[in-house]
């Protein structure tokens, strides 16, 4: 038995379904026709009333019935009293194994099942063949998402049945592919019922999952919670959506609404009650959204993030950079994959935030710190396979999806071979999707030289270069300096103004760090300027000399053992400078020590 409720029991769950079915329901597990059916005349309304309340026929069920049948599955969809109202199956929707239209899921009939349990539990449920109370259901299998309205109000239930083959990946592909949907009706019955109020987005940084995407919450002109989707209040740290709705905005995330910026992604982070932090963002309006009248912008200022840079600011001092930023924005709105490469610092992360800025949903995935965990590979096989969702579900009504494989050189072998396996089934789709998913894949060094050393499928790297890109550093760019100056203007909110001797040193520097050195050098020279002007004094520069690693004999092999020992040796045993002087990241070195066996001096 299965469930998708952090920190629940299911087998709890279970037992009290199983305790209630045989005392208080009096029901025998070998009843032969354990499953009541109404009649048609009686099911027909109540089609009529889910269908008026979810706002009509939409496609996602359609993709998801066509995903069901491709699987093997059974689709149903149950009316609040768990009738089944809709069923799609395998060969023919009449009648799938027994299940039939009109159905009664409910438990003081059915007994312990999927459906029943849902309701019950209020969130998503898997019920597996022997937690099932009668003996006829056991050969199945059933997963099963409550549908809810804008009110976060259940009006049905939406499950898959299937043999139950004992593979808990059955189980993991349907509760991710019900939440999607389930997610999506509601996130499309907000935005529609909510079109005159301010709609919030609300996440927590560092987003771990494809599918689910920010929850949503309402605001009137006062400032008052009219509502939220259905897990905005756990992740705002609150027991229950009660304690959220109808309360002021500002008394439960500690910002006025105001404040929020209203131009459409733009991110502002707080903090609630010393808890983790959160992002919240005004949603793109899909319809009129009102602003908040009256509200000061000097109320309660938290800490506001600077939006992803526009590609026209990667552009500012490289012309090159024009048309290559333009061949990725093409890339990323038809969803063909996007290989980006390039120096540490030279923008690659910068480029993939400009260019998923419109509004996907994305996921990053960094590759040096995988590791051949259980839990590496169960969260490895979760994205990818809800990017395939993403991509067979589409982006209609809902936000594109795109996964980033950064650090792709030192993406392990398991690895390789679950983004291949996600590659394979995308291809087999005939590109199922059409921009709904986009890959994208970064690297310090060209791939083609891991390629070249065996530690990287050639078959994988074609496959994820749709379109190569190879970003320049910034010694290699045509005017530094302009490139300098727009930056300098960004980071201090106002004209600066960089002197003739500045503008010819930031020309002649050879940037090893990039545009992060840049940037770094900027806002430190912008601490001691005056009056909004640099010189370059201000700047400091001099050419460091970073400790370079021992190289190895000629003829030698590359010894990484060695390498890695003399950088740590060389930076008296500090990671993070050895792994600067590498060129790598932190958790790439200590991921390297543990397979090296290397360990600080004692």
């Amino acid at each position: 038995m299965r469930d998708t409720h952090p920190g629940a029991s299911a087998p709890d769950a279970i037992r009290s379904s199983w305790q209630r079915c045989e005392r208080t329901y009096k029901l025998s597990r070998d009843a032969g026709r354990p499953i009541l059916r109404l009649q048609s005349s009686e099911v027909a309304p109540r089609l009529d009333a889910l269908i008026d309340q979810i706002g009509g026929r939409h496609g996602i069920f359609q993709n998801l019935a066509r995903l069901a049948r491709e699987a093997g599955h059974c689709l149903l969809m149950t009316d609040k009293d768990g009738i089944l109202v809709r069923l799609n199956g395998h060969k023919a929707d009449s009648d799938w194994n027994g299940i039939a239209i009109g159905s009664v899921w409910d438990e003081r009939v059915a007994g312990t099942n999927g459906v029943s349990m849902a309701l019950a539990e209020k969130r998503a449920f898997t019920v597996d063949g022997k937690d099932h109370f009668y003996n006829k259901l056991q050969p199945f299998s059933c997963s099963a998402v409550p549908l809810r309205n804008a009110l976060n109000e259940i009006i049905g239930v939406v499950s898959l049945s299937s043999m139950d083959r004992g593979n808990p990946a059955d189980g993991l592909f349907a509760r991710q592919l019900l939440g999607a949907a389930a997610s999506r009706l509601q996130t499309t019955l907000f935005e529609r019922d909510f079109k005159e109020a301010t709609i919030v987005s609300l996440a927590m940084p560092g987003r771990r999952e494809l599918i689910k995407g920010a929850e949503l919450i309402a605001v009137d002109d006062s400032g008052r919670v009219l509502s939220a989707t259905s897990a905005a209040h756990s992740v705002a740290g609150l027991v229950s959506h009660e304690e959220l709705a109808g309360c002021q905005f500002e008394d439960v995330f500690g910002t006025d609404p105001g404040s929020l910026d209203r131009a459409p992604g733009r991110v502002t982070s707080v903090r609630r009650d010393n808890g983790p932090l959160l992002d919240l963002w005004v949603r793109a309006p899909i319809g009129t959204q009102k602003p908040f009248p009256g509200l000061r912008r000097d109320q309660a200022k938290p800490i506001a993030r600077r939006l992803p840079p526009s590609l026209k600011d990667l552009c500012i001092g490289a012309p090159s950079m024009t048309a290559l930023c333009q061949r990725a924005q093409d890339c990323v709105e038809h969803g063909i994959p996007l290989l980006i490469e390039g120096e540490t610092g030279t923008g690659k992360s910068a480029l993939i935030a400009a260019l998923l800025s419109a509004g996907h949903d994305a996921v990053t995935i960094d590759c040096a710190a995988l590791s051949d965990r259980d839990e590496d590979r169960t969260y490895l096989r979760s994205i990818t396979e809800q990017a395939r969702i993403s991509a067979r579900l589409g982006a209609q009504d809902a936000r594109p999806k795109a996964v980033v494989f950064d650090n792709a050189t030192e993406m392990p072998a398991f690895a390789q071979v679950e983004v291949k396996r996600l590659l394979d089934h995308l291809e087999e789709e005939d590109g199922a999707g059409h921009g709904a998913l986009v890959l994208i894949t970064t690297a310090r060094a060209p791939i083609r030289e891991a390629v070249a050393a065996g530690t990287f499928r050639d078959d994988l790297y074609y496959r994820l270069s749709g379109l190569r890109l190879t970003l320049p550093p910034l010694r290699a760019r045509e005017h530094p300096a302009k490139l300098a100056s727009g930056l300098a203007n960004t980071l201090a909110g106002h004209d600066v103004d960089l002197t003739d001797a500045a503008s010819a040193a930031i020309a002649a520097y050879d940037w090893p760090g990039n545009l992060r050195e840049l940037q770094n050098t900027l806002r430190q020279a912008l601490l001691q300027g005056q009056d909004g002007r640099i010189s370059e004094l201000d700047l400091a520069l001099a050419q460091p000399s970073f400790a370079a690693p021992r190289a190895p004999k000629p003829g030698a092999a590359f010894d990484e053992e060695t390498m890695i020992l003399d950088a740590l040796q060389s930076a008296r045993w500090n990671v993070s400078k050895a792994a600067r002087h590498l060129g790598i990241g932190r958790a790439t070195i200590h991921r390297k020590m543990n397979i090296y066996g290397i360990s600080r001096p004692s």
